[in-house]
């Protein structure tokens, strides 16, 4: 890892192990300090992570004609002249660089704040895992030694920390009340000499609680090596467990799932990039795969792969049986199909879903909504979608449509009580827009009066620049009931003027001898109540130790559109420093008192002074 500071930016480079292949399509630099570019089959990806205002340069192996960077509803402003593209950060994003000239390849741009959580190798709580006599090269399995290492920090409740290097590795099995930290640089690999995990996860978490995966490394799983060959495991599976956080870290070339997640809650999974692109290709390779699972958070993230982003399933085997109160946003998307719920499931209920400020790409479907047995679906939110492109076309066989919702019968379950019918309800679509649309329609069949599918709510719904207030304009296909071939199906369209807020740093620098910082939250829709946001406060700069305590919320006055955020830093002494302020805006999941808008974060840079 290498910082480059400048009067005004300080950008990370993290270092690659020499056996990752560079891509010969693009390059790229940062403040003009080169990135390495990862080809990856048939796309590129590029990681570092900056404090201030960088300025890339992106040289294509041709003349650039025409290109998209997405998301588009960042509205990054950029230009090009002969091979070169040009734009300018000053928040951390994740973008893809696609559609240049008639390039197949795509680059993924993974630009990260600083890390605010790195921990101290001279902490007594912080293991190396070198001290063990690991093989950083990449050269011997390792195995054996970081599972000791596992073991031994479990026990004293501490940080295992792996340095940049290459480590190839069998299956591992995490303990309770442990962190595993990646630093930039680090790559955790499956091994190709023996099957690194007989169905289960290369991270393989069961009946564990307290646990934390962390930094910014990779963790590579071979899946293009392994599955032609019959191998088929996760990257990382967790069973019953309880209260796990996965935060940073790349997760690079799944077998299967890239999270699998069964019989558990309260787990958080935040700025995590997922790219599942295997050669040959094959299907399966999910971002999460959540089987009655409950209390889950899945925000900011990236994900490239050939199956669903999110899917769910479910079943009556374990304490924890529905899925419950998962909270999906602020993240982007490519993808073959974006969210599945039920078509495998078997529990009674899937209940309280939340997604919200979410780009998609491409995908061949976005929402596919099948209850089949016993299960109830209701309370499910899509809240400020954006979608650029409904039907990637990357394989014939896939079934191309926005939305699928069907209530299947069971034939051999009791449907004299009602506790055994399954319906979807209370399903709400609110600022849904889609840029381009083609493949089958939607399909809406429910199948009795007992087992249908009623108040499916469409509020500021677009498509192709166009609002829908009818389900003639929508592509909408309404089926026949299977049983009797009548209509159970019920869908309601409005247009209103909902609450949205964003967040910017309208005075970006700040120091204790200058202007104070400030952060501006704003909302549009209806101001004649007052408001009250919640955000959340990271950065390198400590709240109430580098500048003035700050609260974790704001309110704004009936009658106002805005409030601000004044950061006042403080003087503590003569070294200078650049930090950062990172504030992201709270949602509030299956409410529609306020929904999150395009900018959900902002950063201010303070020349912070102390003595340190």
């Amino acid at each position: 890892m290498k910082a480059i500071s400048q009067k005004e930016s300080t950008l990370v480079i993290y270092s690659t192990p020499d056996s990752a292949e560079a891509s010969n399509t693009y390059f790229l630099t940062v403040n003009r300090q080169p990135i390495f570019v990862e080809k990856y089959n048939s796309i590129s990806y590029c990681h570092f992570a900056f404090v201030g205002q960088v300025d890339i340069e992106i040289t294509v192996r041709e003349k650039v004609h025409h290109y998209t960077l997405s998301p588009k509803r960042y509205e990054i402003f950029s230009s090009n002249f002969e091979d070169k593209i040009y734009f300018s950060l000053t928040n951390p994003t994740k973008l893809i660089l696609h559609q240049v000239n008639s390039l197949h390849e795509k680059l993924f741009i993974i630009a990260d704040p600083l890390e605010d959580k790195q921990p101290q190798l001279d902490s007594p709580n912080v293991i190396n895992i070198m001290t063990y006599g690991v093989d950083s090269s990449g050269v011997n399995d390792a195995t054996e030694k970081i599972q000791q290492a596992i073991n031994d920090v479990a026990n004293q409740q501490g940080i295992l920390y792996f340095p940049p290097g290459l480590y190839k590795t069998q299956q591992l099995n995490l303990k309770s009340y442990m962190t595993l930290y990646l630093a930039g640089g680090a790559v955790l690999e499956a091994t190709k000499d023996i099957y690194p995990s007989y169905g289960q996860g290369l991270l393989y978490l069961k009946n564990v609680n307290k646990v934390k995966i962390m930094g910014r490394g990779v963790l590579k799983g071979h899946g293009s090596y392994w599955r032609p060959r019959g191998g088929f495991y996760n990257l990382i599976e967790m069973s019953n467990v309880n209260t796990v956080i996965v935060e940073d870290i790349i997760l690079h070339d799944a077998s299967f799932a890239n999270i699998w997640i069964e019989y558990s809650q309260k787990i958080t999974i935040y700025n995590i990039k997922i790219f599942s692109d295997p050669n040959p290709y094959f299907v399966n390779t999910d971002g999460f795969d959540l089987w009655s699972s409950r209390n889950i958070t899945i925000d900011n993230i990236v994900y490239k792969g050939t199956d669903s982003a999110i899917s769910y399933g479910g079943d009556n085997r374990a304490l924890i049986q529905n899925n419950e109160n998962i909270n999906i946003k602020n993240s982007v998307f490519d993808t073959c199909g974006a969210f599945t719920i039920g078509t495998s499931t078997y529990q009674d209920l899937i209940c309280d879903i939340n997604y919200e400020n979410i780009d998609i790409i491409y995908a061949n479907n976005f929402a596919e909504l099948i209850s089949p047995g016993k299960t109830k679906f209701n309370n499910i939110y899509f809240k400020n979608i954006r979608i650029e492109n409904i039907l990637n076309l990357q394989k014939h066989w896939q079934n191309h449509y926005l939305i699928n919702l069907r209530i299947i019968s069971d034939n051999a379950k009791d449907t004299s009580y009602s506790k055994n019918l399954n319906y979807i309800k209370d399903v709400y679509f609110y600022n849904l827009v889609i840029d381009e649309l083609n493949g089958k329609n939607s399909t809406f069949q429910g199948y009795d009066s007992r087992q249908d599918i009623s108040n499916i709510n469409f509020d500021n719904f677009y498509i192709k620049n166009q609002c829908v207030t009818k389900i003639e304009d929508a592509y909408f296909s309404c089926v026949p009931s299977e049983k009797d071939k009548n209509n159970y199906v019920k869908l309601n369209f409005t247009h209103s003027s909902l609450t949205m807020v964003n967040i910017t740093a309208t005075k970006t620098w700040a120091c204790p001898s200058g202007e104070p910082g400030e952060f501006v939250v704003t909302r549009t829709g209806n101001l004649n109540k007052p408001l009250m946001v919640r955000y959340s406060i990271r950065g390198t700069a400590k709240n109430g130790v580098d500048y003035q305590l700050i609260a974790n919320f704001v309110s704004i006055p009936s009658g106002i559109n805005k409030a601000e955020i004044i950061i006042k830093p403080h003087e503590r002494g003569r070294n200078q420093e650049l930090k950062s302020i990172f504030l992201s805006l709270e949602n509030l999941p299956n409410s529609l008192q306020y929904i999150l808008g395009p900018n959900f974060h902002a950063v201010m840079n303070i020349l912070s002074h102390s003595d340190e």
